[in-house]
């Protein structure tokens, strides 16, 4: 679905990845055998993953990537608490069950009450969809400014026999603050969403939520201590052909919408499943591979926070490209893809910071 909002703009974007930075080699031994290893990393692009150990969650790494934003003073200006008129927080690694994250949040950075604050259980599409959230509500904000916090922490829950997922994912948690984009000439953000509810099953970790609970307490028998750990189910095959064909038609559509050509876009910013796919993507849309950014390769697959790690990724360097019209796409669990299409010519990239 095509969706034109009020023209936004992204003022700040920062992440912070784990402090531990691991090989998957080491983090996988014993998993397979390193000939095998070596293939995996072939195909994924990730040599190392951030992992988050210890009781360090998505909100702790948010906090510390919203701090850095209010205690950076690039852009000729500093962002200030009372600025900030709503805060969605979008993770599927909660801090708790309840209450929302976001309020736990608003009290650490000792933001405003008089305040909008708000969880999404989201995965890999969760920043775009972040995005919109923000694009719907900043007319009702006079001129305060959304902060969005996204990302996970999932790696260190792999299971034993998993080497599938424990090879791909990394612990991140990033913060955005949006606005309205008084300059824009279009005079509106362009997004396309599309939701396929019934392969739901295609990616989920179904001994989880109030379902599972529920039936557990009906039925305690159903807990095997050999399985309580047992890892998320994830089609690849199925996630593959989703991504070859689904999410290429929600882009070409999205460009279609705006009467643009792919070489309009100066950088495609994909979620970071793995380089392979990436490339496959490339391959598909027909546009420049060194367009379709893949930097994750020391961080691993980070869910909602991999678009805002490609930025921060960059930092600095962004400001030497001549076209900064992006088009982002986050695209996974649901199955759902989100994508949208951006002019980041004012965008303030912070570098990544690892935990502290």
């Amino acid at each position: 679905m095509i969706v034109k909002t009020l023209p936004i703009k992204l003022e700040y974007i920062s992440a912070v990845i784990a402090k531990d930075i691991v090989p998957v080699m080491e983090y996988c031994q014993g998993l397979a055998t390193p000939k095998k290893l070596k293939k995996i990393i072939d195909g994924t692009g990730f040599e190392d993953l951030s992992i988050a150990f210890g009781d360090v969650c998505t909100s702790d790494m948010c906090f510390q990537a919203a701090e850095h934003i209010f205690n950076n003073r690039r852009g000729g200006g500093k962002i200030k608490k009372n600025d900030i008129g709503a805060l969605i927080f979008i993770s599927q690694s909660a801090d708790y069950s309840l209450p929302a994250t976001a309020y736990i949040l608003q009290d650490r950075l000792n933001l405003p009450k008089n305040l909008i604050a708000f969880d999404v259980s989201l995965g890999c599409s969760g920043f775009v969809y972040g995005l919109y959230l923000a694009s719907s509500i900043l007319n009702s904000l006079g001129d305060k400014k959304v902060m969005v916090c996204c990302g996970d922490v999932r790696a260190r829950s792999k299971h034993p026999k998993d080497t599938g997922s424990g090879a791909i994912f990394g612990d991140a948690g990033a913060c955005a603050i949006v606005s309205r984009d008084s300059t824009n000439t279009r005079n509106h953000t362009t997004f396309n969403f599309h939701s396929y509810g019934e392969r739901w099953e295609s990616l989920v970790y179904k001994r989880s939520g109030a379902r599972y609970a529920n039936k557990v307490m009906a039925d305690p028998s159903l807990v095997d201590p050999k399985n309580v750990g047992e890892p998320a189910f994830m089609d690849g095959m199925a996630i593959m052909d989703f991504t070859l064909h689904e999410v290429i038609d929600n882009i070409e559509e999205l460009l279609q919408a705006e009467n643009l050509s792919k070489d309009d876009i100066g950088a495609y910013l994909f979620h970071q499943p793995q380089k392979l796919l990436i490339d496959s993507m490339a391959d598909s849309l027909g546009v420049d591979p060194e367009l379709v950014i893949f930097n994750s390769q020391h961080i691993g697959n980070t869910s909602s926070a991999s678009i805002p790690l490609i930025l921060t990724e960059i930092g600095r360097d962004w400001n030497k490209r001549k076209n900064k019209k992006v088009l982002m796409s986050g695209f996974g669990v649901g199955l759902s893809v989100a994508s949208a299409i951006l002019d980041l010519d004012s965008t303030i990239c912070l570098e990544t910071k690892k935990y502290e």
